[in-house]
């Protein structure tokens, strides 16, 4: 990798290391999975891989980027973990024959996939019986806009059509909810109302007084208010399901 990639990686690393969008997100998840053998689907740079195999699991991780896998790699390694990370397309996942998990987790994996039902398919495929999917996508049909373009979704989704679209792989749904209500209000400020973008000045940055102020509250709302509220809307939807 060259040393500018690896910077870029450094920075999403440190991101997801303290964001408070991603920490309490992987508080829901962990919540939900059953069973010992765990596919990380869509690893990142590898933090959740890395939370459940000092949990005892036995985890396995892949991502479609090289770079990535390469970096959760180098991530759990240094942690002193084995690390069973390699580079997969969920499209041809079937190609690398791995075993059957008890849970796969999903997490923004998705909506990056131009044939979700194909990429869903493999995953159903991939678990045992009585085996568990936990997905989390962006939510909100009509909210799509130039964000979600520019960071690679090919949409977002709506409730209903996610549960038709999951029970017609033949997942059944244990629970769905939508997360992330804060996220709602700028969001649509920014991408509808002033077609600008998003400031997430506040989510990423670590430096200035304002940051240091806000990102603790804010962590504090979504691991007191998000992880135990369920809204009616949301920028995220979490979704458990199980192979029947």
């Amino acid at each position: 990798m060259t040393s500018e990639l690896v910077n870029h990686l450094q920075k999403i690393h440190e991101y997801e290391k303290t964001d408070f969008r991603w920490c309490n997100l992987r508080k829901i998840v962990k919540l939900s999975i059953v069973g010992e053998k765990i596919l990380d689907a869509g690893c990142g740079t590898g933090h959740l891989t890395l939370e459940l195999l000092r949990d005892n699991y036995d985890v396995t991780a892949i991502d479609y980027s090289d770079e990535l896998v390469d970096f959760a790699q180098k991530t759990i390694t240094d942690a002193q973990y084995p690390a069973h990370v390699f580079s997969c397309d969920l499209i041809k996942i079937k190609d690398k024959n791995l075993p059957l998990f008890d849970s796969i987790v999903c997490l923004d994996v998705i909506e990056h996939i131009e044939n979700d039902n194909i990429a869903l398919k493999n995953l159903y495929d991939l678990l045992k019986r009585k085996g568990t999917l936990i997905i989390s996508v962006p939510a909100v049909k009509k909210i799509y806009g130039q964000r979600d373009k520019k960071i690679g979704h090919f949409r977002r989704y709506d409730k209903n059509e996610l549960i038709d679209e999951l029970e017609n792989v033949g997942f059944v749904i244990s629970t769905i909810r939508y997360w992330n209500f804060i996220g709602i209000l700028p969001f649509v400020l920014f991408e509808k109302v002033l077609h600008k973008p998003i400031n997430e000045t506040v989510r990423y940055s670590r430096t200035s007084l304002y940051s240091k102020m806000i990102h603790p509250v804010l962590n504090l709302w979504f691991s007191v208010v998000e992880n135990n509220i369920h809204f009616p809307i949301g920028l995220t939807l979490v979704v458990v399901c199980k192979k029947d």
